[in-house]
């Protein structure tokens, strides 16, 4: 991770569950403020789907204790889009360097 390529996001949890009334409600949890080094910067292109693209997805480089467990149903909220967590992977067997891949489809 270099020094001053970092960017703050925050990482959340958000829950669903039934209400009384039978419908699906999201609840959030409490935000968890971070420091990530992000690649792939807005703007670029990606080939989905025979189609070229503008890219929707952003890679994070994550320095953390890891007692969190995120999962998909975590989102990265970063430059006021939530980033839903498709992948996470261990940077190199080292113990708190994580690069988590998310994919974003709407604006928080």
């Amino acid at each position: 991770m270099g020094i001053g390529n970092r960017r703050q996001i925050q990482l959340v949890q958000y829950t669903s569950a039934k209400s009384a009334a039978g419908n699906w409600e999201e609840t959030r949890g409490e935000p968890r403020n971070l420091w990530a080094e992000i690649s792939n910067p807005s703007g670029f292109r990606a080939y989905q789907n025979g189609q070229t693209q503008l890219g929707e997805t952003k890679d994070f480089l994550i320095r953390f204790r890891f007692d969190l467990h995120p999962n998909c149903n975590w989102k990265v909220i970063y430059s006021g889009r939530a980033w839903t967590i498709s992948e996470i992977r261990q940077i190199d067997e080292k113990q708190f360097y994580y690069r988590v891949t998310a994919t974003s489809k709407s604006d928080v």
